[in-house]
Parts: C-alpha cells; structure tokens; sequence
C-alpha cells in the first residue's frame, strides 16, 4: 500500500445469475493486491425483484475456496492456526454487510466458523440492522421486517453469537455499518470497527469520533474501534472520460445517490481515499460503478502501488 494510505477492499458484482464474473473479480483483486472481497447481503437488487441476486454468504464460501490456499498461509493447509493472531495482510473475505434477522445469530456464527476454516484467515463480518427499503425483500421471502428496536436487538444478538464459540477461533472480525446514532452506538459497544457507507472525509471523522464517544460510555478503550468505509467509485484513465461516464451513469439515479460517488482518475480517487485515510478509517472498500470493473481495479491498484500477488489457481 502506499503510504497512510489505508486497506483497499472491494465489492463484488452479485446482481446475476452467474457467479463467474464475482469469482472472476475475487481472484484478480486477489492478484493486485487488494486487501479483500466484500458482498452484498441482498435477495435481490433494492427496487428490482425480477433481477437475480447471488445469495451472499454461499458465494462467501465459494469465493473462500478460491482464494483460500494463499502463499503465506498455513503449510499445505487453508485452515486457521488455533488462537494465534490473524495476519492483517492476508487477503479477507466478508459481507458487507450481513442484515441481521436474516438469519438466526447461531447460525451465522456457525457460517462464519466455515467460511474462515475454507479461507485460512477469518473473515471480516459487517453486520447491520436494515432499514425500510428492505422490507418487501424479507416480506418477498416470507421473513418478518420488525420495527428499529427489534431489528437493533437482532444485531445485538448477531454480534454475541459472533464472539462465542460457535464462530470458531480465531474469532471473525466484526464491524457495524450505519449512517445513524443507533449504529454509532452499536459500533461504540460491539465492534472492533464501525462502517460509514458513502461518507465524506469529514462524516466519516464525525461518525467515528460518536462511535469511540460510544465505546468510552461502554467502558471499552475508544481507540480499539477502527473506522471503515465503503461506497460507490468510479475510476477512468483521464478525468474527461471519468466525467463523461459519470453522466452516463447518473441519468435516472437519485440525485443523492450520484453526489456521493468516488468518481475520478487513478490520482483523484487515490487521493479522496488517502483523505478518508487522515480522517480515520482503516479499510475503504470500494464499489465500482460506470461499467466493467476490470480497467478500473487495474487502475485503482497501479496508482496505489499493490503489492500484487501472483496468479492462484
């Protein structure tokens, strides 16, 4: 990585039927030298039912196994090493996050303890609580979409199943995603790490500063919680052609929802991400818009300096 610059993460493309193109993106993020691969917890894309979705945690699995067996890792094996401290530079896998009441706490404990014996390193397990633009997906689904303090007890529970012993050892890395004072809270409490979606470098030090305000009042030490960020990025050769796909990608989006994008050459996106950097976070996970993520991975990892890695097989 360059330096200060913090871990460069990235989501994969999930709306599909096909999981060749995720499996793809996974392994070449892997090659560059990203810090990790990330996936959605949808059933199908917000506002598109009749879209396919690859369920993420049984994609998690699959992209585990194909990245798994990594130089530097156990000898011969893909498994975790007991207790012992994960190795921060091994290549993650996570959710991104994980909507608690999906699933029942045990059970995604137990997910999680399978996904990081396949990967040899536990994985990164965001959690949050949804909001309203998921309810008809669980209502679709046949599961309940309760109201805010229940959906807040379901991350509660997600997260103490996900440090007890179901979830494996080493344990999975746990952080909270959320815009609001309640995932602050949550995050202040529970994680080892707080995610703002789509914040700007200045959210993002607010967000983190309530989050270790939190984890004080809960009597955990304030610098033990890291902040993480993930949103919309798009990369281009030249800033002309950046600000031409943008306008392209933008027509019938929210206005809001196109404001909050990344968007640039390598250097300009390299340096708003080296910005949320000074301003706290130790993860930006990235998710590629304007079209096939190839060129822009390539791109992003080059101005970067990844280490790279070689070809797995």
């Amino acid at each position: 990585m360059g330096e200060g610059l913090p871990v460069l993460g990235v989501t994969l493309p999930q709306f599909s039927a096909d999981p060749t193109a995720a499996l793809t993106a996974c392994r070449d993020a892997h090659r560059l030298g990203f810090g990790g691969a990330f996936v959605f917890d949808h059933l199908w894309p917000l506002g598109a039912p009749r879209r396919p979705a690859l369920e993420g945690w049984t994609l998690l699995a699959a992209l585990a196994a194909a990245v798994g067996r990594q130089p530097g890792g156990p000898e011969g094996s893909g498994e975790p090493q007991g207790g012992a401290p994960v190795d921060r530079d091994r290549f993650r896998v996570g959710t991104l996050v994980t909507r608690a009441g999906l699933r029942a706490p045990a059970l995604v404990a137990r997910m999680a303890a399978t996904v990081g014996a396949v990967a040899g390193v536990p994985p990164v397990v965001g959690v949050g609580r949804g909001d309203l633009g998921n309810r008809e997906e669980n209502l679709a689904f046949g599961l309940p979409f309760p109201g805010p303090a229940e959906r807040t007890r379901a991350v509660e529970d997600t997260v103490a199943a996900l440090r007890g012993p179901l979830a494996g050892s080493p344990p999975p890395e746990v952080w909270v995603g959320g815009a609001g004072p309640a995932a602050h809270e949550l995050a202040g409490r529970l994680a080892e790490a707080w995610n703002g979606w789509g914040r700007t470098p200045e959210e993002l030090a607010a967000g983190l500063a309530a989050v270790r305000a939190a984890a004080e009042r809960a009597g955990r030490d304030p610098a033990a919680v890291a902040g993480t960020w993930a949103g919309q990025v798009l990369v281009a050769p030249g800033r002309d052609e950046a600000r031409a796909r943008l306008a392209r990608w933008r027509v019938g989006r929210h206005p809001e929802e196109a404001a909050r994008v990344v968007a640039g050459d390598p250097e300009t996106v390299l340096a708003r991400l080296q910005a949320l950097g000074d301003a706290g976070t130790a993860w930006c996970v990235v998710a590629f818009v304007g079209g096939p993520s190839a060129q822009p991975r390539a791109l992003l990892a080059a101005a970067a300096g990844l280490p790279g890695r070689g070809r797995i097989g």
